[in-house]
C-alpha cells in the first residue's frame, strides 16, 4: 500500500501525470477532504489536479510516516508547490486511504490548505482569527 501511494505521490504530484489518475483510481474512488463535497471517480480528481497543477508550477507530496493495516494506510505527508512568480507554500496533513491491488478505493485527505493558500497569499493572513472570532474575513483588522 505504502507503494501506492508513493507512486502515486511521484506520478501524479511530482510528474504532474494525469494519465495515473485513471490507472491508481478505482472507477467509483471517492477523495474527500479536497472541497466541499468528495470527489467522486477520476474525472473529477483530474478536474482538481487540473486546477491546482494550473495555478502551480511545481508540486509535490512527500510521504513522511505511514502505518498500514487490513488494506488501509494512514500516512502523514507534506505537499509542497511554488507558484509561477516564485511564491511557495507547503502543508502538512494526513491521508488515511484504502487501496485494493494497487487502486485507491476511496482516500481521506486532511492538510492545512488554510495555511497553504495564505503562505501563497491568496487569502488575508488574519482569515482564521477572523473565523474563530465570529468575524466575517476582510471586514477589518
Amino acid at each position: 500500500m505504502l507503494a501506492t501511494l508513493e507512486t502515486w505521490a511521484r506520478r501524479v504530484w511530482t510528474e504532474r501525470d494525469a494519465s495515473a489518475i485513471d490507472e491508481m483510481c478505482a472507477p467509483d474512488c471517492k477523495a474527500y477532504g479536497l472541497g466541499p463535497k468528495p470527489l467522486v471517480g477520476s474525472e473529477q480528481f483530474k478536474a482538481f489536479h487540473q486546477v491546482l497543477c494550473g495555478l502551480l508550477q511545481e508540486t509535490r507530496l512527500v510521504v513522511r510516516q505511514h502505518i498500514e493495516q487490513d488494506g488501509q494506510l494512514a500516512a502523514l505527508c507534506t505537499f509542497s508547490g511554488r507558484m509561477a512568480d516564485g511564491r511557495e507554500a507547503s502543508a502538512d496533513g494526513v491521508i488515511y486511504a484504502r487501496v485494493a491491488d494497487g487502486k485507491i478505493l476511496e482516500a481521506h485527505n486532511h492538510f492545512d490548505l488554510l495555511g497553504f493558500f495564505t503562505q501563497l497569499g491568496l487569502v488575508p493572513s488574519n482569515t482564521l482569527e477572523c473565523c474563530m472570532s465570529g468575524r466575517p474575513v476582510g471586514t477589518g483588522d
